[in-house]
This record gives structure tokens, C-alpha cells and sequence, in this order.
């Protein structure tokens, strides 16, 4: 009897063991949620820093970024008579805005003279020059303001931002010399960042500049106006100044060349003592993929923009990069591959995908500017990785650059 009373003890004892164990260990198939809470770290802090006997003056800058304007002038001034700044005048055009932003022309208008006065090489120049121009209700002095910015610092934004009142300023459709300059100081702008009403504004102004300086008989400081003499033809004007001459194929279609499209010409007859205009410019091209657009500009001023298709990102990208302009082709045929080999294609076959021109790149001639048959692609990323343009744009393009034309393409 005592064993079994024994045995019954130890029994009980093992299974109070094992519920005791079960309930404080859990097994893989308890729930996460029952293990009992962590308790947090504790984070320490520093103990506090005891402020100075002299008060801690925030960097005048940093002030400025707040905006706290009349705090950054007292902070500003006294770093610049310290001599605790390494760009002064960095520190002077902090102080001039924040003179401006509380509305106090007077302090900002002498603190811009003074960046002029003793930081003359500094590139805040720029924007002082800028911001008393804008100060000046002098219109006349306003434009010299403005136009010192552009000659001293023509990479700034701040001569970008001057272009577009310039270009207002020089509009002139019957003046070649102010034509030119207006055109220079719009295309300034558009490099800049403007306002969509503005930008359109200033690409219409363009269009009526360009009318007059590019595609017409107007001379222009970009041009060169020659006088024909006896024994001159088309082509060979054209081969000197190397720009393209133009042709007739044999079944009739013509290519007008440089110089009947720009000076209007229906025919090929010229005469000795005539007068044409050929373009002297040095042409390039900026391609934006993103934007399916490409813009022509002549010596840096933008000419006109473009509509264009561009390749499959995924399938077949437009490679980006700097290329050249080489191995135009009027009406071509196009050399197709595919897996079944490789095909050339003549121009009229309605497979022939080129359109009516192209133009190959130099360092890849697989890509290359042409044409469409399908004119609803263009504004999509649908090509094999070539430019893809309207026939009517591409005709117009082929005639007014000459080979070697860089094109730079983007994303």
C-alpha cells in the first residue's frame, strides 16, 4: 500500500511538472502572442549641455533657410566682419535677399553694388547684376543690366532668366541685326525653366524670327549672302559651301537642296549678279526621348522643334549619347533583318518603312533619322532605335544640315 501511495505521489508530481513546463515554455504550435512582453530598452540621454556665458549664434545661412530674415542679417554681418566665411559674397547675396524679402530696396540695392564692387570675378555677380535690373524701373537701364549678365556670365541661370524680357526688347521681324539678337535671348530663356504660358509664348516669337532669318531671302549675321557668277550652278555653290546640293532622281522625284528651300526657289535657274543666301551657321541636334521631340539649332540658338518617334525602350532602345550626321539618302531603300536573313527593301515597296529620307550616324550607322509610312507612330516608342520624324519634317531637315551635324540624345 505505502509503494503504491508512492508511485501515485510521483505520478502527480511528473504530470504538475509537465503542465507547469507547457504553460512558461511553449511549444513551435503556441502562438507567438502568448510569450510573455519584453521589456523596452531604456534610452539614455546625455545629460545637458550648459549654454555658453555669451549666446550661440546660428550659422547666418541656416537662418536665412528658416526664414528668419532679421535674424540672418544680424548673423550674416557678423560672420562677414569676422572674416568667418571663405565665399563673401555667397554671404553678401544672402544678405541682399533677405533685405529684398522684407521689402527694403535700399540695403538690397547696396549690397548688390557691393558684391559687384569687390567680388567682380565671382559668379554672384550674375544675380546681382540680374536683381538691379530688376529693381531699375529704367527700361533702358534695365536691358544693359540684363545684357551685362549675359556677356559675363552667359551659363547662368540668371542669364537665362534675363533672355526673355532681351528678347522682347530686340523683337524686330524687319531689322536682321535685332532679329538675330532677339532670337539669341529667346533661345537663352528656353533653357531656363519657364512657366508653360511663357515658353509658348516665346517659341511663337521664334517662329516668326526664324521665318525671316532661316527661310527667306533676309540676311542674317549666321548667313552668307553670294553673288552669283558667270559659270555658277546650284550644285556647285552648294559643294563649296558644303551644304546639300539637291537632286532630281529618275523617276522624277526631286530634292530641293539648301539653297532653293531657303531662298524659295521653284527652279534651279540662276543667273550671274543673283543674289541667294546660304546658311554659315554650325547646326546640331538635342533629342529628348522622353519627350519625343527634337529641337535644330544653329550657332547655340534654337531654330525650331520637331515631333519625332523613338525605339521600344525595352526591345529596341534609341542609344543615347553624341552622334554625327553622315550618309544621307534621299527616297532610300531599306535593308531589313530578321531571323529568316537579311532583305533590301526599294523605296515605294509598301514594306519599305523609311519614308523619303535618311541619315546615318556616323559611330553606329545601323541608327539612324528618317522618315515614316505610318505618320500616327510618331509621339510613341515604336521604332527599331532609329529617329523617326514626319516626311515633311525630315525633307525640311535633310535640306538644312549639312553631314557631320552632331546630334545629342537623352533620356
Amino acid at each position: 500500500m505505502k509503494k503504491l501511495t508512492l508511485f501515485i505521489m510521483a505520478v502527480l508530481l511528473v504530470m504538475v511538472g509537465w503542465l507547469v513546463y507547457s504553460y512558461f515554455w511553449p511549444t513551435p504550435d503556441q502562438p507567438i502572442e502568448n510569450l510573455p512582453e519584453e521589456t523596452p530598452l531604456t534610452v539614455v540621454e546625455p545629460p545637458p549641455v550648459q549654454p555658453p556665458l555669451q549666446k550661440q549664434k546660428t550659422d547666418g545661412t541656416v537662418l536665412f533657410e528658416q526664414g528668419k530674415y532679421e535674424d540672418a542679417i544680424e548673423q550674416l554681418q557678423d560672420e562677414l566682419s569676422g572674416r568667418q566665411v571663405e565665399d563673401p559674397a555667397r554671404h553678401l547675396s544672402y544678405l541682399a535677399v533677405c533685405y529684398d524679402r522684407l521689402n527694403k530696396p535700399a540695403q538690397a540695392l547696396e549690397t548688390w553694388d557691393k558684391i559687384i564692387t569687390t567680388n567682380s570675378a565671382s559668379p554672384y555677380c550674375a544675380q546681382a547684376y540680374f536683381e538691379k535690373g530688376r529693381f531699375d524701373k529704367d527700361r533702358t537701364k534695365r536691358i544693359e543690366f540684363f545684357e551685362k549678365v549675359v556677356a559675363g556670365f552667359p551659363e547662368s541661370s540668371w542669364a537665362q532668366a534675363a533672355g526673355s524680357e532681351l528678347g522682347d526688347y530686340y523683337f524686330d521681324l524687319l531689322d536682321p541685326e535685332r532679329a538675330y539678337k532677339s532670337r539669341h535671348f529667346y533661345s537663352l530663356a528656353l533653357r531656363g525653366k519657364l512657366a508653360q504660358k511663357d515658353e509658348k509664348r516665346i517659341k511663337e516669337s521664334l517662329s516668326q524670327l526664324n521665318q525671316k532669318l532661316v527661310f527667306s531671302t533676309m540676311p542674317a549675321p549666321d548667313s552668307k549672302i553670294y553673288v552669283v557668277k558667270p559659270g555658277d550652278t546650284l550644285w556647285k555653290i552648294s559643294r563649296e559651301f558644303k551644304v546639300e546640293a539637291g537632286s532630281e532622281d529618275v523617276n522624277g522625284k526631286t530634292v530641293p537642296g539648301h539653297i532653293k528651300r531657303i531662298n524659295g526657289l521653284k527652279t534651279g535657274n540662276i543667273f550671274p549678279g543673283d543674289k541667294i543666301k546660304i546658311i554659315t551657321g554650325k547646326s546640331h541636334l538635342e533629342v529628348s526621348k522622353t519627350n519625343f521631340t527634337m529641337k535644330l539649332y544653329f550657332n547655340g540658338d534654337f531654330i525650331k522643334e520637331y515631333s519625332i518617334a523613338v525605339g521600344h525602350p525595352k526591345e529596341n532602345p534609341t542609344p543615347v549619347g553624341t552622334f554625327h550626321i553622315t550618309g544621307k539618302t534621299s527616297y532610300p531603300p531599306w535593308t531589313k533583318r530578321d531571323e529568316k536573313g537579311t532583305e533590301v527593301i526599294p523605296y515605294g515597296d509598301s514594306r519599305n518603312v523609311l519614308g523619303t529620307r535618311w541619315m546615318s550616324f556616323r559611330e553606329n550607322p545601323r541608327f539612324g533619322i528618317h522618315g515614316t509610312t505610318d505618320p500616327k507612330s510618331i509621339g510613341q516608342a515604336v521604332t527599331n532605335g532609329c529617329v523617326r520624324m514626319y516626311n515633311r519634317d525630315v525633307e525640311e531637315l535633310y535640306d538644312l544640315i549639312p553631314e557631320d551635324t552632331e546630334i545629342i540624345i537623352s533620356d
